[in-house]
């Protein structure tokens, strides 16, 4: 089993709808695939026609001791995701301290679905820490876009572990395509050899509430995705 997460590197630039995306192009691509949302806002179940903010949970299992998998949606043969669940008040924040003094937690549950899940995907949040450090990944993806204010963020931000995933890059753009330039250049070890082109065919998908390689397989974002998830297989070992 290979665990990877995705995080932005900041909000707004298509994190979840990316690992959304991704999560369907492996399932389509014969890999068993768990997709958990580690962010308390619950939109990712949104791309997979998911109730917004369902009740119940991985994060509120957590928190009530509760069995955490049963939680788990299944979307079809092969794709399934587990759920935020809904804390009020101070409950994030009280999940985000336990899950900083127990860093071995998410270790333990990614151990016991070693063998009934080939990936697990993590949608990972802003601004808890305890939330986005405790998955222990082998592939960690900082999504970024090809505008100045990623550029700012990724000078102050930079972690070394992190492959670097350019998203919603339109070529027609000077700006955008010196950017990647500069970006190839200096983050050359870093930088994953795809560019995801900003295609309306994603914003379309999240207002049909489907990932967008089945909302619309033939689109370029879609073909985008698929690149981007046989280079996942190539990292993670398992292209044949």
């Amino acid at each position: 089993m290979i665990a990877m997460s995705l995080k932005g590197i900041r909000g707004g630039v298509g994190n979840s709808t990316t690992l959304a995306a991704l999560s369907f192009a492996l399932s389509a691509l014969g890999q068993k695939v768990l997709v958990v949302d580690m962010c308390p806002e619950n939109a990712l179940g949104l791309h997979f026609n998911l109730d917004y903010a369902p009740a119940e949970g991985w994060a509120r299992a957590t928190l009530d001791q509760t069995p955490w998998y049963e939680h788990a949606w299944n979307i079809e043969p092969g794709l399934d995701i587990l759920p935020y669940g809904t804390l009020t008040g101070l409950e994030p924040l009280q999940l985000d301290t336990l899950l900083r003094e127990s860093p071995q937690l998410w270790s333990r549950r990614q151990a016991s679905l070693a063998h009934s899940v080939d990936w697990v995907l993590f949608d990972l949040p802003q601004r808890l820490p305890g939330h986005s450090g405790n998955p222990c990944c082998e592939i960690a993806l900082n999504v970024l876009n090809p505008d100045a204010a990623s550029h700012v963020l990724l000078q102050t931000q930079r972690n070394s572990r992190q492959r670097l995933l350019v998203n919603r890059y339109d070529p027609a753009s000077q700006l955008q395509r010196d950017l990647l330039l500069l970006w190839q250049h200096h983050y050359a070890q870093s930088l994953v050899p795809i560019s995801l082109h900003t295609d309306e065919a994603m914003a379309e998908a999240l207002a049909r509430r489907e990932p967008a390689g089945r909302s619309a397989p033939g689109s370029l974002i879609a073909q985008d995705i698929i690149s981007l998830a046989s280079w996942c297989l190539l990292r993670g070992g398992r292209l044949e």
